[in-house]
């Protein structure tokens, strides 16, 4: 097991040379820590190979006498050394990252050794579950979160995270793959993450300054991440959650994925990879960069305005799709783009990784589409 995120120490002189932080050699601050008996656990949110998230109410975790929905991410029973390390390196660099509004965050950790039979798991917090979830099965967006940890996981057998729901879930209907209407009605521009919405609003029709809206935050949380020299190295909309208000949260979905049965993780060498996402020198050196984020970040927005269809369409991964992505093939602009969006998406995928903008440049290109309304 290993996390997908990855902080940067050195860059090389060719720009693409990254060493990346150790994180088992730094110390683990005691001050996350959170007592085992405060927590009650309750269903599996998410299994995979290494590990799951399971849901479970914190008492006392904000303050004396509260109790809080959280989801806690965890190895599997008797996990070696190695996955050990590897979760515990995990939850020293999220307590580097630091938050923001647009990522999920750390809340606590429980690193120690107790009665439990879990170890060294990372805390989640998260309001209303089991009642959302029942009672708005079928409504597009969920209401009521608070999110409050960052590298929570998703089960393939839930379209629902807590109560969030998974992007690609959102803009795609598995029945008939139907897609919803986009109207023109007005959308807050650049709202504030905090405005309460009413419960009744219809979260069914996404109008196009939504979709810009979504693209917005996921900007902005990878601007967060590239400031602290973070590389995500999985950006897609299967790791994107959106919560109240439609304000999105990055998020790994990382140990509690099952990527032996994901489809969009192809065996490649001696791993499984998110192959469609992942820009040239990625696939073909082995290189991970902020700039092959911002790859897959164009890859992210043709999801978001193709109603979630899979990327590349009608394109097997094989030996073809390689020299297609070396001799610079785009995919086509996407049905609800706009010429500006298309053309972002287009710098992205620039073979000269040197030559695709900063998440900064994308989030002021997007505020100025936003604003333009």
């Amino acid at each position: 097991y290993e996390s997908q995120w990855q902080m940067i120490q050195m860059i090389g002189p060719s720009d693409n040379e990254y060493i990346y932080i150790n994180f088992r050699e730094f110390e683990y601050d005691i001050k996350w820590e959170f007592p085992r008996e405060n927590l009650e656990f309750g269903q599996v949110l998410g299994s995979g190979a290494f590990g799951k998230v399971v849901n479970a109410t914190a008492y006392g975790i904000n303050s004396a006498g509260d109790s809080v929905q959280v989801a806690v991410k965890m190895l599997k029973e008797k996990p070696d050394a190695s996955e050990k390390d590897a979760l515990m390196s995990e939850l020293k660099m999220m307590t580097h990252i630091g938050s923001h509004e647009n990522i999920v965050n750390l809340l606590g950790a429980c690193t120690l050794s107790g009665n439990l039979k879990l170890w060294k798991a990372a805390i989640l917090s998260c309001k209303d579950v089991g009642g959302v979830r029942r009672k708005q099965r079928n409504r597009l967006f969920l209401d009521s979160t608070t999110l409050m940890i960052r590298g929570i996981c998703f089960c393939s057998c839930y379209t629902y995270y807590l109560n969030m729901k998974i992007l690609c879930f959102i803009l795609c209907l598995s029945e008939g793959q139907k897609r919803w209407t986009l109207c023109d009605v007005a959308f807050d521009k650049i709202k504030d993450a905090n405005t309460q919405v009413d419960e009744e609003e219809d979260f069914n029709v996404l109008t196009f300054e939504d979709l810009l809206f979504f693209s917005y935050q996921v900007a902005k949380g990878m601007e967060f991440l590239e400031s602290k020299s973070c590389i995500h190295r999985d950006l897609a909309a299967r790791n994107i959650l959106v919560t109240h208000g439609k304000v999105v949260k990055i998020c790994d979905f990382g140990l509690a994925r099952d990527v032996m049965n994901d489809p969009n993780y192809i065996v490649r060498g001696n791993a499984r990879l998110p192959v469609k996402w992942m820009a040239p020198e990625s696939l073909f050196e082995r290189t991970y960069t902020m700039k092959s984020d911002v790859w897959s970040y164009g890859i992210l927005l043709w999801e978001i305005f193709s109603l979630g269809v899979n990327p590349y369409p009608g394109i097997q991964v094989d030996t073809n799709f390689y020299k297609l992505i070396q001799r610079g093939f785009k995919m086509d602009q996407p049905y609800y783009a706009t010429k500006d969006v298309y053309c972002m998406m287009q710098s992205c995928w620039a073979l000269d990784s040197r030559k695709r903008p900063s998440f900064s440049y994308l989030v002021s290109s997007l505020a100025c589409q936003l604003a333009e309304g």
